[in-house]
């Protein structure tokens, strides 16, 4: 006897909107513990603000760092789209390059280099290494070749641009005084001057080494900054991965500090103000 085949068919597409729904609202709401962990580790900073502010800006972050993480799970594996060609419109020839933050990769920067594209800069460079096989220090050493080559090509001075553990990559590759030489500056987007305490669960050796009782932050061979070149650090006021938030203050003098609105750590490397700060960064760099 011959079997009948049948076809699920959903007559139901206002369910399936439904389902859709809740799981964007899940994703949303994922980073809700780090955000009130954050919170926890704030106290005395969130009753200089006041809980009013305090709790719309956290609220704000919050649903930032939610849709960016549904943006970094979408676009991880696209990080070819980095090597498209890009648009030449204004002859601006400033080598630029950019490190992504622990555990991403070069696709964290498919937005920005967007941005700035749109913006005139055409000289862009997305650098990615494997957060899990690696140290600092090796990382440091990678990075500098990397400068020296850009520079070496292009003639020019290279600006760095970090987020995250990018930002202290950038920072220990230009502080020694020679390869200080081959770069205009640096701009940093939500970097752990001081460590973070997260940094304790961390998975592997490279992120525990960002607690702010590890060795890059404490004794002889803790990361050094470059002197002369502009520095410029833009701050989330509520970043969910850097705690407590008094760790995203420079410790060394001579920056320039931006504060954004409220950002979740990784919201930062989409958001159209951060990108024009960074816009802004830049000519400021170049004009100086």
């Amino acid at each position: 006897m011959r079997q009948l085949k049948t076809e699920y068919v959903n007559r139901n597409p206002a369910s399936t909107m439904m389902k859709i729904f809740f799981f964007a609202v899940l994703l949303i709401l994922l980073p809700l513990p780090l955000i009130l962990f954050a919170a926890l580790c704030n106290r005395a900073e969130i009753r200089r603000r006041g809980i009013r502010q305090t709790t719309k800006d956290i609220a704000q972050a919050t649903v930032s760092a939610g849709i960016s993480l549904i943006i970094a799970i979408c676009t991880r594996p696209f990080t070819f789209l980095c090597n498209l060609p890009l648009i030449r419109k204004n002859g601006n020839s400033t080598p630029i390059l950019m490190t992504h933050g622990l555990y991403h990769n070069k696709a964290a920067w498919l937005v920005m280099r967007y941005r700035l594209n749109l913006a005139g800069f055409s000289n862009l460079h997305a650098w990615e290494y494997n957060s899990f096989t690696t140290s600092y220090p090796e990382l440091v050493l990678e990075l500098r070749d990397i400068i020296s080559k850009l520079h070496l090509e292009s003639g020019e001075k290279v600006i760095l641009i970090g987020h995250s553990l990018g930002g202290l990559l950038s920072c220990g590759s230009a502080q020694n005084p020679e390869m200080e030489k081959m770069c205009a500056g640096i701009i940093t987007l939500g970097t752990p001057y001081r460590g973070s305490e997260l940094a304790a669960i961390a998975i592997g050796r490279l992120g525990r080494s960002l607690h702010p009782q590890s060795s890059l932050f404490n004794g002889n061979n803790k990361i050094g900054y470059p002197r002369i070149i502009s520095k410029t650090a833009i701050i989330s006021p509520t970043d969910e991965l850097v705690l407590p938030w008094s760790n995203l203050e420079p410790v060394a003098n001579a920056w320039n500090i931006k504060r954004t609105r409220a950002l979740g750590h990784v919201a930062m490397l989409y958001s159209r103000q951060v990108g024009n700060m960074v816009v802004e960064a830049i000519r400021k760099i170049q004009n100086t």
